[in-house]
């Protein structure tokens, strides 16, 4: 016969971590009525620093130029009915400032960094539930032009980034007055100088190179040595890998290729994609092994950042499926299922996949 647990036996500690977790003071309020001993372990005064820190704007040392530029965070929520926590909806937001003491935030495409046409309304987080579960990163000049970064990573010290040229650029994630101790400098390897993408998994960052070979950077040396070999790439001369894509599933790092060909569509080349495959490391073997299915997983494939989603945890997400968008048409939700092979279009499809992008607010 299974024990039940005594929540108000947990360590105060611990009860202090999952407060500074927390989206608003809405759910630090649900905590603190939980128990007593949660009450006094989570102060409703307290400022929690892990959760300013991830999602604050904060100015970085000039990239290409003589201005300072912006780390501009972005967030990904599930939204759920207080009353109905089972099923929810996947949202993107990011913070602008309105004043120096005021800010408010501002509604993403999930799946790019384009503003959506909200309904104007607010958010009653009495009966709405919002739990944080992934973030993104872009640099912005100071007028708010981005450099086009492919992607952005940060850590406890330093912001890593792959820019448009497919290189990897790192420096210091706080002000500093110190020009000397906080410049962009490049990473590289002579056998790697050029990367599709970054990421932080359990807390060390890897880099994916050109060839789907894995990099690992270290945060003592800020030196790249390789981690892995390169995927398998027998079957290029049928499709053309247009995107190879680093994400987290299950606990293990996985790669992502994304296969397009061009369509001739009324006298126009149009480039779409056409499939994905998925591998992840076989340890033993030290091989890389090909994903058949991912469970009643899904992949959300987003133009700044990749993760993976529990499926029934949305509303109308397909499991065993990536949803992703078209380089020329970020606005346009796709989705790729992984058992037949299809491609399914939000603008050509009555389906309600992809419901969790759409919640009843917007």
């Amino acid at each position: 016969m299974s024990q039940s647990v005594e929540w108000s036996g947990l360590p105060e500690e611990l009860v202090d971590e999952i407060a500074s977790r927390l989206f608003s003071k809405v759910e630090l309020h649900r905590v603190r009525s939980i128990c007593k001993p949660w009450r006094s372990a989570s102060s409703i005064h307290k400022r929690y620093p892990k959760r300013h820190n991830r999602n604050r704007v904060r100015v970085l040392s000039p990239f290409s130029n003589i201005k300072p530029c912006l780390l501009s965070p972005a967030a990904f929520f599930r939204v759920f009915l207080s009353s109905c926590r089972n099923k929810g909806w996947l949202t993107k937001t990011q913070d602008v400032s309105e004043t120096r003491s005021e800010t408010r935030k501002k509604l993403l495409h999930p799946l790019s960094r384009v503003p959506m046409d909200s309904s104007q309304q607010t958010l009653d987080l009495l009966e709405y539930t919002v739990s944080e579960i992934h973030q993104s990163y872009d640099v912005h000049k100071y007028h708010k032009t981005s450099y086009n970064f492919a992607r952005v990573v940060l850590t406890d010290k330093f912001v890593f980034g792959v820019n448009d040229k497919e290189e990897i650029w790192w420096c210091n994630n706080e002000e500093s007055n110190d020009d000397n101790n906080n410049v962009w400098t490049r990473v590289s390897d002579e056998e790697a100088e050029y990367f599709s993408d970054i990421i932080v998994h359990k807390g060390q960052i890897y880099a994916l190179d050109l060839n789907s070979a894995i990099w690992w950077i270290s945060l003592s040396e800020l030196e790249i040595f390789q981690y892995g070999p390169s995927t398998p790439m027998d079957y290029y001369e049928f499709d053309d890998c247009k995107d190879k894509r680093l994400v987290e599933f299950c606990g293990e790092l996985c790669i992502i290729h994304r296969f397009c060909k061009t369509f001739r569509v009324r006298r126009v080349d149009v480039e779409r994609t056409t499939g994905f495959k998925v591998y992840k490391m076989n340890m033993e073997l030290v091989e890389w092994v090909e994903v058949k299915s991912l469970g009643d997983n899904a992949f959300v494939m987003a133009t700044d950042s990749c993760f993976s989603v529990v499926s029934s945890d949305y509303y109308g997400c397909l499991e065993n499926a990536i949803y992703f968008t078209e380089e020329k048409d970020v606005n346009n939700v796709n989705v790729f299922k992984l058992g037949d092979g299809s491609v399914t279009n939000l603008v050509e499809s009555s389906e309600n996949c992809f419901h969790m992008f759409y919640p009843p607010f917007v």
